[in-house]
């Protein structure tokens, strides 16, 4: 008797299972329909539906299809969402398009959500960047002639990947600029001009070759340095804070010929990091110049966690969890051992780097690093 009332019960959940699905199916075919009318129009499209995709190809574009599918999440008590890759299939269609007719020289374009497209192009100037940025008008154009439903779908946002053209205080190992192009808004396709770009640009730009004999390091903040290369101007822009004193301030300051500047201080943005970078910077030419000409060719870093020298990232703050290595070792180079090296560094490649101990613990409370 028993198992004959087990046998009802999931008789009776398996019919209410199978009705809910077939209620939720026609629930999310109507919302499907109802997506694509006020998407497309009525009597624009074809539909197919395969379980729980429907396959949509539009009259504009019988040689593409699209699919849709309804997602519901039964832990929520939001409505459904409709999920598809009409973006994809589209973005990726009318860059193909694009290729077959114009010429793009050796720059690239590609569909890459959810940015949607980029134009990557390699230039040496911003004259160079200006060809570039035609050609990506001519893009824009394209599409705004033949594929308005990029534009009417808010999908054509362009970024524009820059490799090339160096800016004050980027990191060697990141040289690309990337700039948003075009977004749609709610008053229609929004472009920036080439203008904006130079304006935006040309005071950045990086005016002085990187020094082949300088060394990097990189602190657990802001970006690298290039000791014995890059200008204290250059430090400005390394994503840090100037603690004592203004750019205003600083750009007064004139050097005599061989004249070092006073140290100044950088911190982080975030008040959670405590990791000091203080700079001091040289007259190396045979003139006076600003000190924002002037070369960096010494750095004290303070209370960082960890620091890249060279090609080593060097752990300065002691976990006994882990193995901890003396720097110097890391550095392939023996710990000072003469009075002058204990307070000027011992030299490594073309610096001197002096590792400060704690005094009652393990670990590294002070870098010195001079050109």
């Amino acid at each position: 008797m028993k198992l004959l009332k087990l046998i009802a019960i999931l008789c009776i959940m398996c019919s209410t299972f199978l009705l809910n699905a077939c209620f939720d199916m026609e629930e999310d075919n109507k919302l499907i329909i109802k997506y694509l009318d006020n998407t497309f129009g009525k009597n624009t499209y074809t539909i197919r539906q395969d379980k729980h995709h429907w396959f949509v190809t539009l009259n504009k574009y019988p040689e593409l299809t699209f699919f849709y599918t309804v997602s519901h999440d039964p832990f929520s008590m939001s409505s459904p969402s409709i999920k598809t890759n009409f973006d994809h299939i589209l973005g990726e269609y009318v860059v193909e398009k694009y290729r077959k007719t114009y010429k793009l020289g050796k720059d690239e374009l590609f569909f890459d959500s959810p940015i949607n497209f980029v134009y990557y192009t390699k230039v040496s100037s911003l004259e160079e960047l200006k060809i570039s940025y035609g050609r990506l008008m001519e893009f824009i154009s394209f599409v705004s002639e033949k594929y308005p439903i990029l534009i009417d779908m808010g999908l054509l946002k362009i970024r524009m990947d820059i490799e090339g053209i160096h800016l004050k205080g980027m990191d060697d190992n990141d040289n690309t600029i990337y700039l948003d192009i075009s977004e749609v808004k709610n008053d229609g396709l929004s472009i920036k001009s080439y203008e904006e770009i130079y304006e935006e640009l040309m005071p950045n730009l990086k005016t002085h070759l990187d020094n082949p004999d300088g060394i990097i390091f990189h602190a657990d903040i802001g970006r690298s340095f290039i000791l014995g290369s890059d200008t204290f101007e250059d430090c400005l822009h390394k994503v840090l804070v100037l603690k004592n004193g203004t750019a205003e301030e600083l750009k007064k300051i004139i050097l005599q010929p061989g004249e070092l500047s006073k140290f100044y201080i950088f911190k982080s943005e975030d008040q959670y990091k405590f990791t000091e970078i203080s700079l001091q910077a040289k007259n190396l030419s045979n003139s006076p110049c600003s000190l924002f000409d002037a070369t960096i060719i010494k750095a004290v870093v303070d209370n960082a966690k960890e620091l890249f020298i060279d090609t080593e990232w060097i752990e300065l703050d002691y976990d006994e969890r882990r193995e901890w290595k003396d720097p110097y070792e890391m550095l392939g180079i023996f710990p000072p051992k003469t009075e002058k090296e204990k307070v000027e560094g011992v030299q490594y490649k073309n610096i001197k780097i002096l590792f400060e101990m704690n005094e009652y613990y393990k670990g590294v409370k002070r870098v010195t690093l001079t050109f």
